[in-house]
């Protein structure tokens, strides 16, 4: 499996959790042959990334190649600058989140809530891909409710959009 220049030891790739992913059991995960982990989710507002929980999600220093950061918000703008910043500071490729389910997540409009936008979506996926030069990926559910189930639609953007994995 490759995604973007880098080639991947194994298929099996750890989902970002928050409150589970963080760099220790990113480690423990690569030495049982994990090909791939994410750090926890992070929030796209860089005016928070002062907090030590935010600095201890984004600290990548311990993890092997590919370093990969997630970013979660609602904002293309907001989210292609904290791309950047990731890039700038290690990140080999950008992980976007609009598959968490949680209230606190979807109240902002984020997470899986951006499933119900398919016009957001392609403004925040082209706005991050044009920001960075590393690879950018997604993280999605089917839908946002069982009843409301768009994924194929959502992939088809992404693809569109130049998103290098599902």
């Amino acid at each position: 499996m490759q995604i973007g220049p880098y080639r991947l030891a194994s298929p099996f790739l750890l989902a970002p959790m928050a409150g589970i992913t963080d760099a220790p059991f990113r480690n423990l995960c690569r030495r049982f042959g994990a090909g791939m982990t994410t750090s926890e989710m992070t929030t796209a507002d860089v005016s928070l990334w002062h907090t030590t929980k935010s600095r201890r999600r984004l600290d990548l220093d311990s993890d092997t190649e590919p370093r990969v950061v997630q970013i979660a918000g609602s904002d293309p703008e907001q989210l292609a600058l904290a791309a950047r910043l990731c890039a700038d500071h290690g990140a080999q490729i950008i992980d976007i989140n609009m598959g968490c389910p949680a209230k606190k997540v979807c109240n902002v409009a984020a997470g899986s809530a951006l499933l119900k936008d398919e016009g957001r979506v392609a403004r925040i996926l082209e706005a991050v891909v044009g920001a960075v030069d590393v690879p950018v990926t997604l993280k999605i559910r089917t839908g946002w409710d069982p009843a409301q189930r768009n994924a194929v639609r959502i992939a088809r953007i992404a693809e569109a959009c130049g998103i290098a994995a599902l």
